[in-house]
């Protein structure tokens, strides 16, 4: 798998934690994956018969290449005995889970891994694993990252890894779309997905016959009662050798065409997810404000951006239009899933990630290692947080010294902050049926807090708007 470059521990990465092919290395700033032979073979052949060099001009596998260096290989084989083969990866930063993604990112990494099965079927080969943490969306495209998946299998007649896609992929897409579950709360206490079993209590007896659950849950879930009162019968059908892949084509064409009917009925309509058409601005107001934005990025040129409280991407792709790879974080997953499905119309640096900054994704997994937390994993040159601070400060009850200091611990640099008095229209909406405790909140005492950890560059009021844009820096 690809790591960013913050991640500290080679065993410390998406996906790769338990896999028994190959563990990924740290070496002078690079990311090398070591391989076992049969998995070094494998894509040996592929890359001879010149599927893997498609797959990756493609951009559906992550920039993959073969070591050769022998210096370099003699060096990573001392420090990393047992193994003779490594490949070279592209470096992916950052990381991005699916507890952090929108319901159709969701979707596309489901038909991204279905479109990679149905590939590698041509050339009889398969993918082991079919977990969402071998996708990332590095400039909001998915990408699978572990090609120690990729396997010559007894049986193409059957896929092996069906039930952990319908884990990971086909069971949060209905809970999502039909029960109204959203994906932090289903994966957080599961990491590797839920059962046919857990998931078949949130349908009622009726829904369970449903042609929606009937092939992928009820049916499923039944066998695997019968499988559990048999023994060793799996394993034997197993490692019968079967080199007719028409069954699982079928299955895989249907399972296609469930989840892009699942993604296409999907309509997000959340509170934020439409705040671009509703908030207080007037257009001059608007185009103000992006002007300043724009011209203190022009300025600082940052080469990295974090926009908090990114709403649609408005200003994201500014960003990114400025030169910078950006990371484009908020805490509505329809505002998100917009975003996102602008990103497929216009491409652009833009990593999109569903974050609730006053509850972030945890340090989870084993030894709260294998899946670092959002703060650890995400910063930047420069931080936007456009009017994100009353939404904190009110909705997340959070201190003005806590937002300052947060606001100060993940950015490198610069921080571009947009302050809202109490006046506001939008901050008056959030003050419905509140108790008025922020009249004290006025742009001299955010500027005297913020003071005292960054040094105010620039500050601008917004034309129309009783706003103010403060452009600061931290202390070299």
């Amino acid at each position: 798998m690809i790591a960013a470059a913050e991640t500290a521990s080679s065993r410390r990465i998406a996906g790769s934690f338990r896999d028994p092919s190959g563990h990924v290395i740290h070496h002078r700033g690079e990311i090398y994956r070591a391989v076992r032979e049969d998995s070094y073979q494998t894509l040996q052949a592929l890359d001879k018969a010149g599927l893997l060099r498609e797959l990756v001009e493609d951009r559906i596998l992550v920039g993959t290449g073969f070591v050769d260096d022998a210096e370099l290989v003699e060096l990573l084989a001392h420090e990393h005995r047992g193994y003779r083969h490594f490949l070279k990866h592209e470096l992916i930063a950052p990381i991005t889970y699916p507890y952090e993604w929108s319901y159709s990112m969701l979707a596309d990494a489901a038909l991204h891994t279905l479109g990679l099965q149905w590939a590698l079927l041509e050339q009889g080969c398969s993918l082991k694993d079919a977990t969402g943490y071998n996708i990332q969306f590095p400039d909001g495209r998915p990408t699978f990252i572990d090609v120690t998946s990729i396997e010559r299998p007894a049986r193409l007649d059957v896929w092996y890894a069906l039930g952990q896609f319908g884990q990971m992929f086909t069971f949060p897409l209905l809970l999502c779309r039909y029960h109204g579950w959203d994906l932090r709360s289903y994966f957080l206490g599961h990491l590797n997905g839920r059962s046919c079993e857990q998931v078949l209590r949130s349908f009622s007896w009726l829904q369970r016959w449903h042609p929606r659950a009937l092939l992928d849950l009820t049916l499923p879930n039944i066998l695997n009662r019968r499988e559990q009162r048999a023994s060793g019968t799996k394993r034997q059908l197993l490692e019968r050798r079967n080199s007719d892949s028409t069954p699982q084509r079928m299955n895989l064409r249907r399972l296609r065409s469930k989840i892009r009917r699942l993604a296409s009925g999907y309509k997000p309509d959340g509170l934020w997810a439409s705040y671009a058409g509703t908030c207080s601005y007037s257009d001059p107001a608007e185009q103000a404000k992006k002007r300043l934005v724009r011209e203190f990025l022009e300025s600082a040129s940052p080469a990295t951006v974090l926009d908090l409280g990114c709403n649609t991407g408005d200003y994201s792709y500014i960003a990114a239009e400025c030169g910078a790879r950006v990371v484009a974080a908020d805490a509505d997953p329809d505002a998100v899933d917009l975003l996102y499905r602008r990103l497929r119309r216009q491409p652009a640096t833009i990593t999109p990630m569903v974050v609730d900054l006053c509850n972030p994704s945890p340090a989870i997994g084993f030894r709260n290692e294998e899946r670092p937390s959002f703060l650890g994993r995400v910063s930047g040159d420069c931080v936007m947080a456009l009017a994100l601070l009353h939404h904190l400060h009110v909705s997340g009850n959070l201190p003005m010294l806590a937002i300052r200091d947060l606001l100060h611990d993940i950015t490198r640099k610069h921080l571009i902050l947009e302050f809202v008095p109490v006046e506001d229209p939008m901050f008056q909406q959030l003050m419905k049926f509140r108790v008025d405790l922020y009249r004290s909140l006025t742009l001299d005492s955010c500027r005297r807090v913020f003071s005292e950890r960054f040094r105010v560059v620039r500050e601008e009021s917004i034309r129309g708007t009783r706003r103010t844009l403060m452009f600061l820096r931290k202390p070299d």
